[in-house]
């Protein structure tokens, strides 16, 4: 369904436009490369022409191709990944299996979050999503993704201890608190 018409673009399209396309607002304002201040102003009186003829040549195109906004690598692609770099580097070696888990922590998450996003029993936040997107598009473009993932495994080990958290690959969880079930 779309939400321009023959008329001029007004606020009230814009507003239509991040609803159909599911965005909240940061993500919607980033997209369309608005400001605070401008969203304010569109928003103000949505009867009101949009004045910038880019930001409505913007809006008819994701009205008329929304599937210009295919959403980028998730999850599971990025577990596929990492199996796949171990695979073709079996000599390579990691703190962990090269596993959902592994991606868990990865993403800045407890061990077992991936296998729930993988499972669908939840959706991962924008932010993760797009980390995953970085870290994706590291793997797909370096000679060397086993050099970049031994590497990235250093990072998640030094971004733990600036946490307090000294054995996350063993006790594969961020927090530095111990779970009950540990003796």
């Amino acid at each position: 369904m779309r939400v321009t018409g023959p008329g001029p673009i007004t606020g009230e399209h814009y507003v239509r436009l991040q609803q159909k396309l599911q965005l909240d607002l940061g993500d919607y304002q980033a997209l369309m490369g608005i400001t605070v201040k401008e969203h304010y102003l569109i928003t103000l009186d949505l009867t009101q022409p949009i004045s910038d003829p880019g930001l409505c040549l913007h809006i008819r195109l994701l009205d008329e191709y929304p599937e210009l906004l295919a959403p980028g690598p998730d999850v599971i692609e990025l577990t596929h990944t990492i199996k796949q770099i171990k695979r073709n580097y079996p000599e390579m070696t990691l703190p962990i299996p090269a596993s959902s888990n592994l991606v868990g922590l990865m993403l800045g998450r407890n061990a077992r979050t991936a296998t729930t996003w993988n499972q669908g029993r939840a959706v991962p936040a924008r932010k993760i999503l797009s980390l995953v997107h970085h870290l994706q598009r590291l793997f797909e473009t370096r000679d060397d993704p086993d050099r970049a993932l031994q590497r990235y495994c250093e990072l998640i080990d030094r971004e733990a201890r600036a946490r307090g958290v000294d054995d996350i690959f063993t006790r594969r969880l961020w927090s530095e608190a111990r779970s009950s079930d540990e003796s």
